[in-house]
């Protein structure tokens, strides 16, 4: 084979490999899974941080158990946690239209001041890209005492199906309750229906 036909049959070589290898990337490509199921919550307060204990109660899982979650969050002045539902229940994707499931929450608020602090909260749901319908979102308004501020600094949430770790939770969270109604709407939206007013209460466990 002379030179030039060697050369050739290199470049025919890699116009085929390279052919090959652009198909097989395009058949690994596949579509983006349906938004997960989303709850948020925004402390839209100026001058305190708010320490959010939630607790949703005997919820249905993929697989079609009965668990209980728990989230415990701390949230600066006009701070956000999120808490992705549909990873912690078994989906890929969106929970399916219809589920219900109640959020039990308590609420208090920490600041270096004194008097009492206006508690200003939105409970949000749904999906990545509805998340911020504000028609949907639940807004939660209340007044008590400052407790100290605390050394946390950033905005953060932790979320767990143990039992024990929820109780711990639980513990010494006092100071405003409520209770909502929360159903998934086929759109990819959520539904929030107030079940019990925000009101003061005694310690949740124990504390």
């Amino acid at each position: 084979m002379n030179r030039n036909a060697l050369i050739l049959a290199i470049v025919v070589i890699i116009i085929i490999v390279g052919a090959a290898a652009l198909m097989m990337g395009k058949q690994t490509v596949t579509p983006p899974a349906a938004g997960a199921t989303l709850l948020a919550f925004d402390n839209h307060a100026t001058d305190h941080q708010v320490h959010a204990v939630a607790v949703i109660e005997n919820v249905s899982k993929a697989d079609g158990s009965l668990t209980n979650i728990y989230m415990d969050s701390w949230l600066q002045p006009n701070g956000r946690v999120t808490a992705d539902l549909s990873k912690e229940l078994g989906y890929n994707g969106s929970l399916p239209a219809g589920t219900t499931f109640t959020l039990k929450m308590w609420i208090d608020p920490h600041g270096n001041k004194t008097g009492n602090a206006t508690i200003n909260m939105t409970v949000h749901g749904g999906s990545q890209d509805r998340i911020d319908d504000e028609t949907k979102a639940y807004l939660l308004t209340a007044s008590h005492a400052f407790y100290l501020a605390s050394t946390i600094t950033s905005n953060q949430i932790n979320v767990t199906q143990d039992n024990a770790r929820g109780a711990e939770f639980l513990k010494g969270i006092k100071s405003i309750y409520v209770e909502l109604l929360i159903t998934v709407n086929a759109d990819g939206t959520v539904t929030i229906t107030q079940l019990a007013p925000p009101v003061l209460c005694t310690l949740a466990a124990g504390g």
